[in-house]
């Protein structure tokens, strides 16, 4: 979709409003109440060490009184609805309110033609902050070549099903991923016929740090794991490698390293095939994630139940991902909800 497009069908910013005509249930005593002890920690706030000033535009003195009283930061925070900062430029566009949900686009704009297109990523770094309880999350729409522009759509809803209040949203990013690249193909290179039966193993590793796929799992302690060798099994992909595979108490092992995690989000997934293409032992795979060594890299060990003399039926497929460009900066705008 073209920008112009794309704004005419959401539709401009009013310079005072994105959606009109909402309307807002009467507030509660409880409501008050807490407003009105919010208001009093942010005079308090104000008045002491802080000048007047820093509750107006000052980051550190906003960040203070935003976790002590949300609802005020929002009041006091200045409406900005484009920024700028390593030439890209994070305009609001429009916004949707419907009853509970507000959805906003965003568009970052490459204002030099510098960055690599295709699918942006905010690496989770964004942060909304609201004046009152309400849960949000920020996903990537689309990419125009033609403009250079990436746009997002920010979801809110309110947590306890009320309408969306008239407020402001403070969004701030501080980190951007650019031109993912994906490869998938079959691991030639690793032939199922001749994968080890019960190799060496190794008690868990110390910093497991996560678990991942659709079943309920043991402790990472109650498994054991592939050792680490020097060199890897394969290497189907940039920051991807295949360091060990192994079949070990009813389950095929594979051992996975990403380089370059924290500036590429590199990571993937194994797979087993069926001659259809069909992936036969995806819902009950599961593994765990751990720390190398060296911090810039991670390991994934993926466990498939199968029984090993079925392995010569399957083929082992893999995905895989990394981006072109890291990069990090400060992009923050406030806007009216209504």
């Amino acid at each position: 979709m073209k920008a112009d497009i794309f704004i005419d069908a959401m539709g401009m910013i009013d310079d005072k409003y994105l959606v009109l005509n909402q309307t807002t249930k009467p507030t509660s005593k409880l409501k008050i109440s807490r407003r009105f002890t919010a208001v009093a920690a942010a005079a308090a706030l104000i008045l002491l060490p802080l000048p007047v000033s820093t509750a107006f535009g000052s980051d550190p003195a906003y960040n203070i009184l935003y976790h002590i009283a949300p609802s005020v930061a929002q009041t006091f925070k200045p409406v900005q609805r484009s920024c700028t900062d390593k030439d890209i430029e994070m305009t609001v566009i429009s916004a949707d309110i419907s009853e509970n949900k507000a959805s906003v686009y965003l568009a970052m704009h490459d204002l030099t033609g510098k960055y690599p297109g295709g699918y942006w990523d905010l690496y989770d770094s964004y942060d909304i902050n609201v004046r009152r309880d309400m849960v949000g999350n920020c996903s990537f729409s689309e990419y125009d070549d033609e403009t250079a522009t990436a746009y997002f759509v920010v979801n809110l809803e309110t947590m306890d099903g009320s309408d969306i209040p008239a407020s402001k949203v403070t969004f701030s990013v501080s980190e951007m991923l650019f031109g993912r690249l994906k490869t998938e193909d079959y691991l030639t290179d690793i032939d199922l016929d001749s994968i080890p039966y019960e190799p060496d193993t190794v008690s868990s590793p110390e910093n497991v740090n996560g678990q991942f796929f659709y079943r309920e799992m043991k402790e990472a302690a109650d498994y054991r794991f592939l050792p680490i060798p020097k060199d890897p099994v394969a290497e189907p992909a940039k920051d991807a490698a295949i360091m060990n595979i192994g079949y070990i108490d009813g389950a095929l092992h594979v051992l996975c390293r990403y380089n370059n995690v924290s500036e590429t989000d590199s990571h993937g997934f194994v797979s087993l095939r069926d001659n259809n293409g069909t992936d036969v032992f995806d819902k009950t795979a599961f593994g765990f994630c751990y720390r190398a060594e060296d911090p810039s890299s991670s390991y994934v060990e993926e466990i498939i139940p199968v029984a090993y003399e079925d392995l010569g039926n399957y083929r082992l497929y893999g995905e895989f991902y990394t981006t072109q460009e890291h990069i990090t900066g400060d992009w923050e705008v406030t806007f009216r909800l209504k």
